[in-house]
């Protein structure tokens, strides 16, 4: 043999495979010690920079239970582990409740202090944080430092949707020990199994960690099947009752009583659909697998009869998928007595909707409200995203809908999509003038990583520096989008732009219509991404609040009143557009405005340049709420600066609704 291929035979000797490096690391950080003890953590929504005190004050910071890592402590208890939980998000906001003043509560002291108290008490041999949402990536980020200052001996590990779809994540980490990746319920344990000496590392899945160079990751999955997952959550570590006390679960808790004890479920994982803009089959992968029924069913009698649980969000982000299943379950539901309501704030997929057993079943076993999941109105842009529908299904789904006029349906859109034009964005305002719910959630594009849809619009430079915004060439609109990273929602960009956070440009020019803030010659025209923002406040006007005015049938008046009620006084109660239309819903319903609207529409839009021009521009005016007189319609929000075509697609609905 020659000196060379001695050499090169030895080199090789010397490589390390990556299970070699994964053992290696393990014992480097085990220390020989094993696993018994698993904290599982949950951080608070956002960071110190980004949470408000006064929404969490009002109780509507989102609180949802802490439901996959309740999950993954079931599984763990049952291969005799002993497991904790603890959700900061839930206790910052109890101690937001329980605190009198804003000047006596400090955020970071909040979650830091619970922290310490249950890593004291509990003494686990491992530690585990998950991340569900990029907007949570800086407290992530926050907390898995902090427990790793104090207590740098606990090994600690992180998992969950944001830290599976992008190795960068997990760069940006400090102390983060080891990584499990997507769905854990087999992984998890496994790993343990192998840190306990009782598996191979050969068998190591769905695993990650830092080495000296890189970031070595093992992607064979362990994928849990329908008898696996028909578990129900550690609920007993959960303190489950109290959630909806101290903060949000889901979209409708505006039409549920005061007091309503509120919770999540699950029935199945996984979506049919494809959809370019959604990650859960990049999570769940291709299929929908199913929990038996009966455990479902029995997870909601012990949340009702144990908890006092009223009202159940599903967590399913395809809820009806197997309609034959899906109406075995809501029967049982009604069968074996169980009394809650419940709602589908994921959304579901129209085209279960046609069926008219589905709905019905589903009002029978408590359903009170539906997001459907619609995005476009414009058959070529439904195509490329390959979403599960067209606008005849669309169509049909609300025909079976109106049939059934307490569930309260509302239609998820989007705009902002690739070489979206003016025109396919008016296809989707009228298909949802034709469908008629009873409200829309319109939001602009947020690419996320992980998702298609990301990946092309990143090679084609329409992604933004802020993962989730849109390129622009606009400094101060990108600025904006590092205030919060949602365009919608609690800790949102609109809800900054509405409470003044976010600062606009001075009172408009233009007294001719809202729509003249935009500038186009034609509908063929692609909008920019500052251009989106009004575009996005035009359709929700047009969609949502001008219909109000129109509306006469009882039960969606009554609907309308409960929501926006909770809207004006818990979501948005800076939102002049809100009070206004609060007041004329309790004018509708109650015969008289209240004087207290009458004083905040006043002082809401007298010192708010913002308010005034958009009032201005819809023929909309604070006197019609001091007076109690308003307007049977809108005609229109005006046409484009220099647009050249008809005026017909621009002239809004004026019918009453019966």
């Amino acid at each position: 043999m020659t000196d060379l291929s001695q050499n090169l035979t030895k080199n090789a000797a010397n490589i390390k495979s990556d299970h070699d490096l994964a053992r290696e690391h393990i014992d480097n950080v085990m220390q020989g010690r094993k696993i018994k003890k698993v904290l599982f953590v949950n951080p608070p929504d956002v960071d110190d920079s980004v949470f408000d005190y006064d929404i969490a004050k009002r109780g509507r910071g989102n609180n949802y239970p802490s439901y996959g890592i309740g999950i993954l402590a079931a599984q763990l208890r049952k291969l005799q582990y002993n497991t904790g939980i603890i959700n900061l998000n839930h206790e910052i906001l109890k101690k937001v409740y329980n605190n009198k003043t804003e000047s006596d509560f400090n955020y970071n002291d909040a979650w830091q202090s619970s922290i310490i108290d249950k890593i004291n008490n509990f003494k686990p041999d491992i530690i585990g944080v998950s991340c569900l949402f990029s907007v949570t990536h800086n407290s992530f980020k926050n907390v898995c430092s902090f427990i790793k200052s104090k207590y740098p001996d606990t090994p600690l590990i992180v998992g969950g949707v944001h830290v599976s779809h992008d190795e960068e994540v997990f760069k940006d980490l400090e102390g983060v020990d080891f990584v499990c990746m997507y769905e854990a319920d087999l992984a998890l344990p496994n790993l343990f199994e192998i840190i306990n000496g009782k598996k191979s590392i050969e068998k190591i899945a769905q695993f990650a960690f830092k080495s000296a160079d890189r970031v070595v990751t093992f992607k064979s999955r362990l994928i849990p099947d329908g008898h696996t997952m028909s578990v129900m959550p550690a609920y007993d570590l959960m303190d489950i009752k109290a959630h909806s006390k101290y903060g949000t679960i889901g979209s409708w808790h505006g039409l549920l009583p005061s007091g309503t004890v509120v919770s999540t479920a699950q029935s199945n994982r996984g979506c049919r659909a494809a959809c370019t803009f959604c990650n859960v089959r990049t999570y769940h992968g291709k299929t929908v697998r199913h929990r038996t029924v009966d455990s479902v069913v029995d997870e909601l009698l012990y949340l009702q009869n144990d908890h006092g649980v009223q009202h159940i969000v599903w967590l399913d982000d395809d809820l009806l998928k197997d309609e034959k299943r899906t109406i075995e379950m809501f029967n049982e539901m009604v069968r074996r007595n169980v009394k809650l309501t419940w709602d589908a704030t994921n959304g579901v997929i129209a085209h279960s909707l046609k069926k008219f057993d589905v709905v019905e079943a589903a009002h029978q076993s408590g359903c009170i409200g539906l997001h459907v999941g619609i995005e476009s109105g414009n058959p070529q842009i439904l195509k490329e995203i390959r979403k599960p529908g067209t606008v005849d299904t669309f169509i049909e789904a609300s025909e079976v809908l109106k049939k059934f006029p307490s569930i309260n349906t509302r239609a998820l859109l989007m705009l902002g999509f690739p070489n979206e034009t003016l025109s396919m964005l008016f296809d989707t305002i009228e298909l949802a003038e034709k469908i008629n719910f009873d409200w829309s959630n319109i939001s602009i594009l947020q690419p996320w990583k992980g998702t298609p849809i990301y990946e092309d619009m990143a090679s084609d430079g329409l992604v933004g520096d802020t993962e989730g915004t849109l390129k622009t060439d606009d400094d101060e609109k990108a600025e904006a989008d590092l205030v919060a990273g949602y365009q919608l929602g609690t800790y949102s960009r609109q809800r900054a732009l509405e409470s003044g956070k976010i600062k606009t440009d001075t009172l408009s020019e233009f007294k001719e219509g809202f729509l003249h803030k935009i500038k186009a010659k034609s509908l063929d025209i692609i909008p920019t991404a500052k251009e989106l923002d009004d575009l996005w406040f035009y359709m929700n006007f047009r969609i949502n609040f001008s219909k109000l005015l129109r509306e006469t049938r009882p039960v969606k008046i009554e609907q309308q009143y409960k929501f926006l009620e909770h809207v004006c006084t818990r979501t948005a109660p800076d939102n002049a557009m809100i009070i206004y239309f609060f007041a004329l819903i309790q004018k509708k319903f109650k015969g008289k405005v209240s004087n207290d609207l009458k004083i905040r529409i006043k002082e809401r839009v007298s010192k708010s340049e913002y308010w005034i021009e958009r009032f201005d521009n819809f023929g909309l005016s604070q006197d019609d709420v001091i007076n109690e007189k308003f307007p049977a319609f809108v005609k229109s929000g005006g046409m484009p600066t220099h647009y050249e075509g008809s005026v017909d697609r621009f002239l809004f609905p004026t019918q009453t609704i019966i």
